[in-house]
């Protein structure tokens, strides 16, 4: 492929360079990004906890959580044979329209 660029060396080398550069400079980038260690949090309530104020969003301020009462529903009951007779009739109906 560079036999191509051979009647313009100039671009050759200036293409060879400038792509030189652009990979160190990612890699430079990613390696200060990846070896970086995350910037400390500040705390917003101004107490000894930080953790305070990480607090659920459905907790209220007596400490109990809502919905945590809540009953799990019934399964669905199983369909009736009257269900499975229509379905038949409907499949049947269906099928018999077809050419």
């Amino acid at each position: 492929m560079l036999a191509r660029f051979d009647h313009h060396p100039m671009l050759t080398a200036l293409l060879a360079l400038s792509t030189a550069v652009l990979v160190v400079v990612v890699i430079t980038l990613s390696t200060l990004l990846i070896t970086l260690s995350p910037e400390a949090t500040s705390n917003t309530n101004g107490g000894d906890n930080p953790g305070a104020a990480a607090a659920p969003a459905n907790l209220d301020a007596g400490g109990e959580i809502y919905g945590s009462d809540i009953q799990p529903k019934p399964a669905e009951p199983a369909q009736s044979d009257d269900a499975l007779a229509r379905h038949a009739e409907m499949v049947a109906a269906y099928n018999a329209k077809k050419p």
